[in-house]
């Protein structure tokens, strides 16, 4: 047991699963950003009155669409990261000190 205990303790070290959870994370923070962002976008025309050109689904959509997609894509996989030093710096994982 304690050579599991030795081969855990070594795979914390590493920075794969850091890389693991960024590369899956990117593609959902991207686009799920730029969803919300067309949404907030689509919230803003119809304050404003503004009539969507053919096709689109709110006036400015590419004004929102891609700042809104860089956001998630940089947010979401950075907030993850942070999650998973913070769980593993504590004892125990993410239980504390018991």
């Amino acid at each position: 047991m304690a050579a599991n205990a030795g081969g855990l303790d070594a795979s914390k070290d590493t920075i794969w699963p850091y890389i693991g959870v960024g590369c899956l994370t990117l593609p959902v923070g991207f686009f799920g950003g730029g969803m919300i962002a067309v949404l907030i976008a689509k919230i803003v025309g119809a304050v404003t009155g503004c009539m969507p050109p053919e096709g689109f689904p709110a006036c400015a959509t590419w004004d929102f669409l891609l700042p809104g997609a860089l956001i998630g894509g940089v947010g979401l996989p950075t907030m993850a990261i942070l999650r998973l030093r913070r769980g593993r710096k504590t004892p125990g994982g993410a239980k504390g000190t018991s």
